[in-house]
């Protein structure tokens, strides 16, 4: 099972990338049992488990892949692996480039990718919003950012004694980059082989009644209702950190739906300061500020949600998918919220 957060590096760059995952773990609050680096003990790969197969397992579905984008990053054949892995199944990167290199070395499946310096302090926030987005962050924004200017000053010393790649011979790095490709190509076609049968095998569990005929006609017209119901989801889960927090968040949601939930400043003083501050909540009359442009989002995405399961056949075939949460579709209902916004 591949744990959240991958750090694909090279292993000559271990003492940077050490004092990266320090920054993840401790100023971030990342679990270290959901951190994968294979160089550091307690992150890398178990006594007795196969190398290879260990990587593939990590590198299938994780959450969000760090990327260590150095010199000597580029000249190792199983770092470039890993980056066209990632590119092919599509995962979120958080790509990080390493001094001397520049923007003008972000080429080939990298091209066009936004990608932040080393040494940026304030472009790590965005590693923080992907990672809250899935509920791997919990520490304070005190602690965040002491740990992250902490991280950033010592980084000369650490840029400064990491080994310089040996220089690789032209042709032959233009033959791994083709090798690259074809690898690409194929896992990619198996990719697609594999997405079919599972749609096979899914259709083949549920055609037993009405209700499984009508989510197969739905599939065999591609629908993505169940894309787009994901997108939404995701989406304005990941709106709670930016909100003020989880009883922030489920104020706004009571507050939206017009049902009747108290503001408990007395529990959760700091989270409803810092969210006043925001223009998010008024605590004088206990309101939402929605023409403020975080509240207002939100109340964009709830809208766009009901208006997705208004539709009866969307709502039947999405039910059928989350059968298994065993909550009830109803948006204005806490146990959906718990279910799909994590709360």
């Amino acid at each position: 099972m591949s744990k959240s957060v991958f750090v694909s590096h090279a292993t000559k760059d271990t003492p940077l990338v050490a004092a990266l995952v320090d920054l993840i773990e401790d100023g971030l609050g990342v679990p270290e049992n959901e951190i994968f680096c294979s160089s550091l003990p307690g992150f890398g790969i178990p006594p007795g488990e196969n190398f290879v197969a260990y990587m593939r397992e990590q590198i299938f579905e994780p959450k969000i892949v760090v990327l260590v984008l150095s010199k000597n990053y580029f000249a190792s054949h199983f770092c470039l692996s890993e980056l066209g892995a990632a590119w092919v199944k599509g995962h979120k990167i958080f790509p990080i480039l390493v001094d001397p290199l520049t923007y003008a070395d972000v080429k080939d499946v990298l091209l066009g990718t936004q990608v932040i310096r080393v040494g940026n302090d304030i472009e790590y926030n965005g590693l923080r919003e992907a990672l809250q987005s899935h509920g791997l962050a919990n520490k304070s924004d005190t602690k965040w950012d002491i740990k992250r200017r902490a991280f950033v000053q010592k980084l000369p010393s650490i840029l400064a004694e990491l080994p310089v790649p040996e220089v690789v011979d032209l042709k032959a790095h233009q033959a791994t980059i083709e090798k690259l490709a074809r690898y690409q190509d194929e896992l990619l076609q198996y990719e697609k082989e594999a997405d079919a049968l599972k749609k096979q095998i899914a259709l083949l569990e549920v055609s037993k009644d009405a209700e499984a005929v009508k989510l197969i006609r739905s599939q065999s017209k591609n629908s993505n209702n169940i894309a787009k119901f994901d997108k939404l989801t995701e989406e304005i889960s990941g709106l709670k950190f930016k909100l003020g927090g989880f009883e922030v968040f489920k104020f706004l949601l009571a507050d939206h739906y017009g049902m009747h939930y108290s503001m408990d400043v007395r529990n959760y003083q700091e989270e409803f300061e810092e969210a006043a501050l925001k223009k998010i909540v008024n605590l004088v009359d206990r309101s939402v500020y929605w023409n403020s442009t975080r509240p207002a989002y939100l109340r964009k995405l709830l809208k766009e949600l009901d208006d997705l399961l208004s539709d009866d056949e969307v709502l039947s075939e999405i039910e059928t998918h989350y059968a298994s949460k065993e909550v009830p579709f109803e948006t204005d209902n806490l146990e959906f919220w718990q279910g799909f916004y994590g709360l």
